[in-house]
């Protein structure tokens, strides 16, 4: 009778042991949660926090992440102060929540971006390229901006029309009968660029197609809508 009491006795011991060491299993588990050791968890929040930063603009603040702006982001994650050299940047303001930014500049020339913060949206519009001027249509609708590059000592221009709705350049049709080219590759030099109406516009350039000796200036309209 005894041997039996004492088999039963160990038998309880046991089973008391086992459901202790599962106890103290389960509470270090849930201790490890809340500590928030989870190395994937810890490495995507990192990276969340790292892409994320904030800038501000006559006034108004902007969140900007890699995942919406990718070009100027990758652009600034090559320094070791990346929000710091976010905020260096020329900014342009063109309309309400919308700005030019210039960066990658090298010798004058430069990479240009449009972005419209509230649609958290950009477009590359030129690389290295000097930005002359830029203008806006009188409905405000769409900019008109005009890049130059330099070929054998030689300014020639692009001509980009931007409508602002979209963030999208448009394109140009001639308005009128003539032979010169679109003025958007770099062929021929831009003196000024004047919107007419809500429709067209005029820019007054050189004939690519005359001489070397010939310097008067062409007057073409381009409809751009």
């Amino acid at each position: 009778m005894m041997k039996k009491n004492v088999w039963w006795i160990g038998l309880v011991l046991l089973l008391l042991v086992g459901c202790s060491s599962n106890a103290d299993a389960e509470d270090t588990l849930n201790m490890n949660s809340l500590e928030g050791d989870d190395p994937l968890i810890d490495e995507e929040g990192a990276e969340a926090n790292g892409n994320k930063m904030q800038l501000t603009l006559d006034g108004a603040s902007y969140p900007f992440t890699a995942k919406d702006y990718p070009i100027l982001s990758q652009f600034v994650h090559n320094f070791d102060q990346p929000e710091q050299q976010l905020r260096k940047l020329p900014f342009s303001k063109i309309k309400e929540d919308q700005y030019l930014v210039e960066f990658a500049c090298h010798e004058q020339r430069c990479s240009h971006l449009m972005i419209d913060f509230e649609q958290k949206h950009s477009f590359l519009m030129s690389d290295l390229s000097k930005l002359v001027s830029s203008h806006v249509s009188p409905d405000q609708q769409y900019v008109a901006f005009l890049f130059e590059r330099t070929y054998e000592k030689e300014a020639m221009h692009q001509l980009v029309v931007m409508d602002l709705r979209t963030l999208e350049p448009i394109e140009l049709e001639p308005g009128e009968d003539h032979l010169l080219p679109k003025p958007n590759q770099y062929q021929y030099a831009i003196h000024s660029v004047t919107f007419m109406d809500e429709e067209r516009l005029q820019i007054t350039s050189n004939d690519p197609v005359a001489g070397s000796d010939t310097k008067d200036p062409v007057r073409t309209q381009w409809i751009y809508k």
